[in-house]
């Protein structure tokens, strides 16, 4: 919990003196014991902050007409608030590296922290009754998304850990009672915290009563109400949920796992193509499902393959190259000026040279389940149709 002392006089805080590349809106107000600005901070017009500490981490943005309020608030590296998003935590409102908090998000707590690469969709709320309890508290870990329209009832402590995902309308509910039933006729409300392991996935419209404990790498059939303990590493489903069937969670590897890459790759060769791309596939080792890309604009370009496991490093070239690899690969330098991008799939690691097509690759793999980074939110280029019209009148 928040072991900072409260600030009695949350003074009005002058942002003259924040970094020259920051963008402040029209009528920001903040209000803090202890402020600080990163660079490349974005606030958008009529933004409210507040708290007895208040730290953006360089490249924050808030949108406009947000309202953020906790004891502790803290957003880390190039994290992203959407517009009108509200907060109201009485202790730490904390988020990791690159979270992005979408339109709509509602969170009323006690205590609210999130790791690395947050994804919390529209429209989700932390509340629902009963959430500015003294139990009202919700831990959340690395690379965790959240579908649209979710609910997490924190009436009672909720967990989620590292790489959880869920589909939209998800319901986790802490707390239940009504009045027809009570303790008097033997009827006990339903109070108690949820908790869900790693790598778990819960699909559209699963429901979590008060209680339930899900283990790690369990997979949540979409509709189904889970009630008690569920193991880890099986399939449940149902009304009440019940297991399905076992999971095999062995690592795919070798030829395999190549296999796999090389299929993402040729997928985004037909999305850069319906973004308005030159792509061309290159000629040489079909294993390496080379391609080469330039935006269509014309204003960048970019190779980009997968090296095979066991495949020596390519000889250095002038031109941006992006790397692609199951296992990581020490061997492979990247930085002091180096063209070349690679992307450590097993690790989830990305390093080296940045730009929209990068980008862009990143965001292929996320949508195929393999996340490489976690210092910026995804990102990808417009396809062209879709730019063209939203463009042809401001505003759009």
């Amino acid at each position: 919990m928040n072991t900072l002392s409260p600030v009695s006089d949350l003074t009005e805080q002058s942002l003259d003196t924040v970094p020259a590349d920051c963008v402040v809106g029209r009528n920001v107000r903040v209000r803090a014991g202890r402020l600080r600005i990163g660079s490349g901070v974005h606030l958008g017009d009529d933004a409210v902050l507040v708290g007895d500490e208040v730290d953006l981490a360089d490249g924050v943005r808030i949108g406009a007409g947000t309202d953020l309020r906790a004891s502790s608030l803290v957003l880390g590296t190039g994290s992203e608030v959407a517009a009108g998003v509200r907060a109201l935590v009485a202790e730490r409102l904390w988020t990791g590296r690159a979270a992005r908090i979408s339109a709509g998000v509602d969170i009323l707590c006690r205590d609210f922290t999130a790791g690395n690469l947050l994804y919390l969709g529209d429209g989700t709320s932390v509340g629902y009754g009963g959430t500015t309890t003294s139990t009202a508290t919700v831990r959340i870990g690395d690379r965790v998304t959240v579908g649209q329209h979710t609910i997490l009832n924190a009436n009672h402590g909720i967990v989620l850990g590292d790489n959880v995902g869920t589909g939209s309308y998800l319901a986790v509910w802490t707390h239940g009672y009504h009045f027809g039933h009570g303790p008097l006729i033997g009827v006990a409300p339903a109070y108690a915290p949820v908790h869900v392991g790693r790598n778990v996935w819960l699909g559209f419209q699963v429901t979590l009563l008060p209680g339930v404990t899900i283990g790690d790498n369990t997979m949540v059939a979409a509709g189904s109400v889970v009630t008690g303990t569920v193991p880890g590493d099986v399939l449940v489903g149902g009304v009440p949920a019940k297991v399905k069937k076992q999971l095999d969670g062995t690592a795919v590897t070798g030829d395999a796992a190549d296999l796999a890459v090389r299929e993402v790759l040729r997928t985004w060769l037909r999305e850069l193509r319906w973004k308005g791309c030159a792509v061309t596939e290159e000629p040489g080792d079909p294993d390496a499902a080379e391609l080469r890309v330039a935006l269509a604009d014309g204003s960048e370009e970019l190779r980009a393959a997968l090296l095979p496991h066991g495949a020596p490093p390519p000889l250095p070239r002038a031109e941006p190259l992006a790397l692609v690899t199951v296992e990581d690969r020490p061997d492979l330098r990247t930085g002091d000026g180096s063209p070349l991008t690679v992307f450590e799939l097993r690790s989830g690691r990305l390093r080296g040279r940045d730009s929209a097509l990068v980008q862009d690759l990143r965001d292929q793999l996320r949508r195929h389940a393999m996340p490489c980074g976690d210092s910026t939110c995804f990102t990808a280029v417009t396809p062209s149709a879709f730019a063209r019209l939203a463009s042809a009148v401001p505003g759009g």
